[in-house]
């Protein structure tokens, strides 16, 4: 989407310790669609990650590959990986075939895996439209960045986009004559703002009361 020894000489040594029983503090945290799939995010000792053998499938990389480079000195340190016993979801109790630990990476370093794929390589392997469409995230990710390191903030299109609409939305909220249909049209545009991504408990915490000494 798990403490890996560092890279030595011994590799033996260095896969008896990767696959050594993780915590068994994993629960699915939710299901969700990541660029065209459908994956189970799960939360493992307070962090959430996602398997990373369905990116490599995507971009058409040889998965014993993949593995080994994800557990890499350096790649290690940019994806945590980590070797996970998948939780049982609901329903699911009584499969003859116990699952086995797969390899997952932070959720919050995915989009970072898929921005270092070689579009080139899947395009190679027959990949072509998913290649093409990863190259089209690529640019976009980079002018992100860019803004990001430029300006110190970066917002998606689709968001500007939406708050524009619920900037009008209020607007046409103040301008009713009616306080039913104020209120009928608040409600409204606070289910618009949670759909964003904006709730407005997150403004509710208490505001800290200043010392009289101060």
């Amino acid at each position: 989407m798990q403490t890996l020894s560092r890279t030595t000489g011994n590799s033996t040594h260095q896969e008896r310790v990767m696959q050594q029983p993780t915590s068994t503090a994993t629960h699915a945290s939710n299901l969700i669609r990541f660029h065209g799939l459908t994956m189970l995010l799960v939360e493992h000792e307070g962090v959430e990650y996602i398997p990373l053998k369905p990116l490599s499938d995507l971009a058409g990389i040889d998965w014993r590959n993949t593995k080994k480079a994800a557990q890499g000195e350096d790649q290690a340190a940019l994806y945590a990986p980590k070797w996970i016993l998948p939780p049982v979801l609901a329903g699911e109790g009584g499969a003859s075939t116990p699952s086995r630990e797969a390899l997952y990476i932070r959720f919050d370093r995915a989009h970072m895996y898929l921005a270092r794929i070689n579009t080139a390589q899947m395009r190679a392997q027959g990949n072509v439209a998913a290649a093409d469409q990863l190259l089209i995230l690529q640019k976009e990710w980079a002018n992100v960045l860019h803004r990001y390191e430029t300006h110190g903030i970066a917002v998606k299109a689709s968001r500007v986009s939406a708050l524009r609409d619920l900037l009008g939305a209020a607007k046409i909220r103040d301008s009713l004559a009616d306080p039913r249909e104020r209120i009928a049209f608040t409600h409204l545009l606070h289910e618009e703002m949670r759909a964003v991504g904006l709730p407005l408990d997150i403004l509710d915490a208490p505001q800290g009361r200043l010392p009289l000494n101060s």
